[in-house]
């Protein structure tokens, strides 16, 4: 398949494909692994850091304010409770390979290993799309697959381990061994132990297979192969997290649970956040608008030009295209079973995987195009993609400002030197970025959460207390000239500390108030 026509050996041809091949290397240079330490980000920090202080044999988050909090009721990052251990809610597996990493490389080595794999992955799925310049410029340039994998390193991971498996079967002909189809289901499986919901990409692999192959013998081998370590894997997956756990799910579930049950007519508000947007972020489609025709194009071409009922064309589907059509029956699926993610995240990390698949679709819909309306068509669909390429651009340049924002409060923290810091929103922990071991941090929202932290805890156990406040709580009473009228939460902290405790210091940001209280001598 070449839409190039054959100039893809070309000078500039060979330049910009190998500019987009090796575009993941530059990522550590334009997203600093050292200015991510933020929000999940920070969190997937602790737990790694954890795993490795607990000699790799607990996930248990050894948090500094532990015996402060001993019911981890204002863990500064998130965290659910099983028996005495505090769990993250990110994946054990991705702590693990945090934890390898941090003692030589610090955060710096997570994310430069997670940009070679997702060069592999580059390397996987061109070689399926023999090299097309074209699609690769579609999944680098005009969708999140780059940024998405390379910033949230468990989506990174996850869809190496899956187009890893995906390409060993694919690659692999009736001829081959057993144990190299049963190798890539296991592999293809274990994309879920850094991302759960990657179970249902390979689960719509081996459905779509066993429709358009099951009845060619030869192919049955190859499914049932696939089969066999695909579900070994989860079981193993499964059962692992039950007896850690208690839940086959494992600790996300907790968090997603209230929502992942919802009717599919009461979630309206998550639907239109996945794939549109919501008032913080993108959605798949908001993102990549031109996805949005290769998924009306799809049902189309399954339902009328590749109808598995039509038995005559079964043979005309290739291994390839059911990597597709499952990738996109996939993305269906997760969309009706969508759980919170819409509301509070970007929508295409949920849906990552199905990337490859759409960008796939979108060279058939390329090929399919009639030639009276081609010209039109190329037009039109190209200048969609740019569009996505703009949206690539900022939204790495984006994400780039926010992580140098982060180092600049790290700045605060070293220059206010205090023995507690407390933070009214958890994403303002931030604040202790790499130095989150060095002093403990609480996360204490309301007044009264104030009013109970402090009277199980001696404020003269502490001589100097830096909070970081929210704006948004304050912001209809807030005083330009003075921040600290009429402000309850100030309020409630010159309370709860007493008249010992004094202003030494503060800084009125756009978005959030800090301050420094200091015990007098």
């Amino acid at each position: 398949m070449s839409f190039l026509s054959g100039k893809f050996h070309s000078k500039w041809a060979r330049l910009t494909f190998c500019f987009l091949f090796l575009l993941p290397l530059l990522y550590p240079f334009l997203l600093k692994p050292g200015e991510q330490l933020y929000s999940d980000h920070l969190g997937k920090f602790i737990l790694g850091e954890s795993v490795e202080r607990n000699g790799f044999l607990s996930g248990n988050l050894v948090l500094p304010s532990r015996s402060l909090d001993p019911e981890g009721n204002y863990c500064p990052t998130e965290c659910i409770r099983i028996g005495d251990e505090l769990i993250s809610p990110f994946p054990a597996a991705l702590g693990y390979v945090y934890a390898i990493f941090l003692p030589w490389s610090g955060i710096v080595g997570v994310y430069v290993v997670t940009a070679i794999l997702i060069l592999l992955s580059f390397l996987f799925l061109s070689s399926l799309w023999d090299w097309d310049p074209i699609y690769l410029g579609v999944l680098v340039l005009a969708s999140p697959f780059l940024v998405n994998g390379y910033f949230f390193p468990d989506v990174g991971i996850a869809s190496f381990l899956f187009l890893a498996g995906s390409f060993l079967f694919l690659r692999s002909g009736p001829s081959s061994s057993w144990f190299r189809f049963v190798s890539a289901g296991f592999i293809s499986a274990s994309s879920a132990w850094f991302r759960i919901e990657s179970i249902v990409f390979p689960l719509f692999f081996i459905f779509f297979l066993s429709i358009y192959k099951f009845y060619n013998v030869e192919e049955r081998r190859r499914i049932l192969g696939y089969s066999v370590g695909f579900f070994a894997g989860v079981v193993l997956l499964l059962g692992i997290q039950y007896v850690l756990y208690g839940h086959p799910l494992g600790p996300r579930f907790s968090f997603n649970q209230p929502t992942m049950f919802l009717p599919p007519w009461k979630k309206w508000e998550i639907y239109s956040g996945l794939l549109i947007a919501n008032p913080n972020r993108l959605g798949f489609f908001g993102y990549t608008p031109g996805f949005l025709f290769v998924l009306f194009f799809f049902l189309y071409y399954i339902l009328i030009k590749k109808n598995p009922l039509r038995r005559s064309i079964a043979f005309e589907v290739s291994n390839r295209d059911l990597f597709i059509f499952s990738g996109l029956g996939a993305f269906l699926a997760l969309v009706v079973s969508a759980p919170n993610d819409g509301i509070i995240d970007f929508g295409s990390r949920y849906l990552h995987l199905s990337l490859p698949a759409f960008a796939g679709m979108f060279l058939i819909l390329f090929e399919n195009i009639g030639e009276k309306f081609r010209k039109v068509a190329k037009i039109v669909l190209y200048s969609i993609l740019l569009y996505s390429v703009y949206i690539s651009y900022s939204y790495t340049q984006i994400l780039g400002k926010y992580g140098r924002k982060t180092t600049k409060l790290n700045a605060i923290y070293l220059e206010q030197k205090p023995d507690l810091v407390v933070v009214q929103i958890r994403t303002y922990s931030q604040i202790l970025g790499k130095y989150f071991f060095q002093t403990p941090s609480v996360w204490l929202m309301r007044e009264a959460d104030i009013k109970n932290f402090f009277s199980k805890n001696n404020p003269e156990g502490f001589e100097k207390i830096l909070f970081v406040q929210t704006k948004a709580s304050i912001l209809e009473n807030l005083n330009d000239a003075d921040p600290f009228l009429r402000n309850k939460y100030y309020a409630s902290i010159s309370q709860a500390l007493g008249p010992d405790f004094k202003k030494v210091w503060s800084e009125n940001r756009e978005d959030v108030l800090l301050f420094s209280m200091e015990r007098k001598k």
